[in-house]
């Protein structure tokens, strides 16, 4: 009898472990270095044939009015050593979380919010909405990709002064550009 309670204690500590290990990696990076400034964004990877979605594509099925953490689990975070500058508004060097919210038929917009923690110190996560309180709004430009994306995936492209925010999700892609001092 002994020896079932150890197997059954090693197989339950073992499907933690893994669950946690999934968790983590379900989580993705975009990384890139903008006027010697250093930007991260740190983001849940929702797949979109999970349940959720069923293969259908949030971008286009959300109705307006939708406000997103845009990511899965823990709230997407972007943090920079550097200013942004986001649709004419300078955001201090730090972390904020990112929303996307569906201001219009065919148009997004990613929010910056300056709370990235609960009340008790942990990770925000993506309920309920943040709705107010945003300190910028980035302006999407929604395009056909080339490919389709089943997993979410965002990226950083630099360019001078500046970086493309691209979402790439199921057969769309949303981008957009602010700027690094």
């Amino acid at each position: 009898m002994d020896i079932r309670r150890v197997m059954l204690w090693t197989a339950a500590v073992m499907v933690c472990f893994v669950s946690v290990i999934m968790a983590q990696t379900d989580r993705g990076t975009a990384e890139a270095t903008i006027n010697g400034k250093k930007v991260t964004i740190s983001y849940g990877r929702p797949s979109i044939n999970g349940p959720a979605l069923k293969g259908k594509d949030l971008f286009t099925v959300a109705p307006v009015g939708t406000v997103w953490r845009l990511g899965r689990n823990e709230a997407t975070t972007i943090e920079s050593t550097g200013k942004l500058v986001v649709a004419g508004k300078e955001l201090e060097p730090g972390k904020y979380t990112l929303w996307a919210k569906k201001t219009g038929d065919d148009s997004w917009v990613i929010g910056f919010h300056p709370t990235t923690t609960q009340p008790n110190g942990k990770p925000l996560w993506g309920v309920p909405e943040l709705k107010e309180g945003y300190v910028a709004e980035l302006p999407l430009k929604p395009e056909k990709a080339k490919d389709t994306a089943e997993l979410l995936t965002i990226s950083l492209k630099p360019a001078k002064n500046q970086a493309e925010l691209v979402i790439h999700w199921g057969g769309v892609e949303q981008s957009g550009m602010f700027g690094v001092k």
